[in-house]
């Protein structure tokens, strides 16, 4: 990493030599950007060239933003890759600098903070009015890790400030704090270092009062309207990486406030409320929208008969879908919305074996239904295997809430004595549970199968693992129609034979999965919920 010393300046002749003779020692490259200032000041800059000072100026004075962003982009050209701000009134103990420094080496990818520490010189309209940014930042960038918004004393990662910095529309005073709810916004870290400011008596402000707080009220507004716009984007924002390199979509603490709201509100009042949410996710979601119609458009092709639905009703049904998700895993479902006779037969049919089997679902319908079987059958016991990987969150409060009746495993995680727990837990009659439409995240255990008329991936990793555990394959479907749940079990093999090439053994074991879902695909397209480029 390359850091040089930033320092905007605007009319302060009187601290800039101490300062920057006190920042000589750190040996960085230290980089004045001049705002427009008037002869006395640019004559106090000239006599800094012992300092190794470079001056960077401009012919109009824009502002404390405006003279920043012209920083950055000169560090950028010239190869830095972190800028050090430092504000040219010399308030800032500059002792910690060595601090800040070793922080940002360990942390080269967050910003590193200044959380200051005020004396009885700070000025108490001073004082207040940066408890009340600093609530402003808080809820624009639904953080609580916002020790302070304007404290002109912060180490900025540039590569990962590229879209913080592009977005921003601040140039005076109100920057500092627009850079830093951008910065979150984009999921850069941040990383708080106390520090002492000091504030001397006839100290030169360039605070205009009236104008900045203006400014900086209107900076908040701004991103208090687009909070709720930038939330949804985050949950649901369309993205150009496979599958299994997306990451978490919201955070515990978001996943925590669905739980509740399913757990405690009626379906009747969850609706409305998944409405206008899936409305929004719908507006920011360009590439699951083009994918999900790219769907509609072969089932037409491949059945010969328009879908009855549309690419909202999939955004919608989907929604609810992970409300009946979290309700089912907290509260099992209600009588009245079961298919109560096919869910007998299953029940039996599962009591009747000894041994677990391997069980294959999909991003079609709903399989949190299964739970259904657990509360109903004692002796119905599963063990998902999942991809966790950027969903971690998630999978931890369903595991919690589940209150150990069904246990997930993670795929990355299979290894030999994973494998062996595995086939001890299907000797004691539990069964195995895994998505059949997806391909490994390692990327080299699937084979091509003509799906609703071209080809796509599918990952026979399942049909292996039921062969060399000797155990039954057979497809679990779950669908819901209208307010009502259907359970479908339908069997793909007794045993998997492997022969030597375990490929081509497995073929028509995947084939016979795939014809059942083109199947559930062309009965259920609104419950299709593969948002990713399933044709890849």
């Amino acid at each position: 990493m390359k850091t040089l010393f930033l320092i905007p300046f605007y009319n302060h002749p009187e601290k800039i030599k101490a300062l920057c003779e006190a920042l000589a020692g750190y040996n960085l490259h230290i980089l004045i950007v001049d705002d427009g200032s008037n002869k006395v000041s640019k004559k106090a800059l000239e006599n800094l060239s012992e300092f190794g000072v470079e001056i960077l100026t401009r012919t109009q004075n824009g502002g404390k933003g405006a003279a920043l962003k012209d920083g950055f982009r000169h560090a950028v050209q010239n190869g830095y890759t972190h800028a050090f701000q430092i504000d040219a009134d010399f308030q800032h103990d500059i002792s910690e600098v060595a601090e800040f420094l070793e922080l940002s080496r360990k942390y080269p990818h967050d910003m590193i903070m200044a959380d200051p520490i005020y004396g009885e010189d700070a000025p108490k309209s001073r004082f207040y009015g940066r408890k009340i940014t600093n609530f402003w930042v808080k809820v624009n960038t639904l953080s609580t890790d916002i020790k302070d918004a304007m404290c002109g004393f912060r180490i900025y990662p540039l590569k990962e400030l590229e879209w913080a910095i592009s977005q921003s529309k601040s140039n005076r005073m109100e920057f500092d704090m627009e850079i830093l709810v951008n910065a979150v916004r984009a999921g850069v870290g941040l990383r708080w270092i106390p520090l002492k400011v000091r504030y001397e008596k006839g100290g030169i402000s360039h605070f205009k009062m009236l104008k900045d707080n203006v400014l900086i009220s209107l900076m908040h507004a701004k991103y208090f309207f687009s909070l709720v716009p930038f939330l949804l984007s985050k949950v649901f924002r369309g993205q150009k990486y496979v599958w299994w390199q997306k990451g978490e979509r919201s955070n515990e603490f978001f996943l925590k406030v669905s739980l509740f709201l399913t757990k405690n509100l009626p379906i009747f009042l969850i609706k409305p409320i998944v409405m206008i949410v899936v409305c929004f996710y719908y507006i920011f979601s360009k590439i699951e929208r083009k994918n999900i119609r790219e769907f509609l458009q072969n089932v037409e092709k491949f059945s010969g008969k328009k879908p009855a639905t549309s690419v909202f009703r999939n955004f919608y049904e989907f929604g609810i879908a992970i409300c009946d998700k979290f309700r089912i895993w907290q509260n099992g479902v209600l009588e009245n919305e079961l298919d109560i006779d096919e869910l007998m037969w299953i029940k039996e049919e599962f009591e009747a074996s000894k041994r677990g089997r391997i069980l294959l679902t999909s991003h079609l319908g709903n399989v949190e239904i299964c739970k259904t079987l657990s509360l109903r059958s004692p002796s119905f016991r599963m063990i998902i295997l999942v991809y966790s990987k950027g969903n971690e969150n998630f999978y931890k409060i369903l595991e919690q809430i589940s209150k150990g009746q069904i246990k997930l495993i993670s795929v990355e995680n299979l290894d030999a004595a994973a494998m062996l727990e595995l086939k001890e837990a299907v000797e004691n009659g539990v069964n195995i549970g895994i998505m059949g439409d997806r391909t490994p995240v390692n990327g080299d255990k699937f084979v091509e199968v003509s799906f609703l008329g071209k080809m796509a991936k599918f990952n026979y990793g399942p049909y292996l693992l039921a062969g060399i555990l000797g155990v039954k394959i057979s497809t679990l479907w779950c669908v819901k129609n209208g307010d009502k749940f259907s359970i479908e079990l339908s069997d793909i093999a007794d045993e998997i034979k492997l022969g030597r090439d375990r490929k081509a053994s497995v073929m028509p074991y995947v084939q016979s999965y795939v014809r059942q879902l083109e199947d559930h695909a062309c009965k259920n397209p609104s419950q299709w919920f593969n948002f990713f480029d399933f044709w890849r």
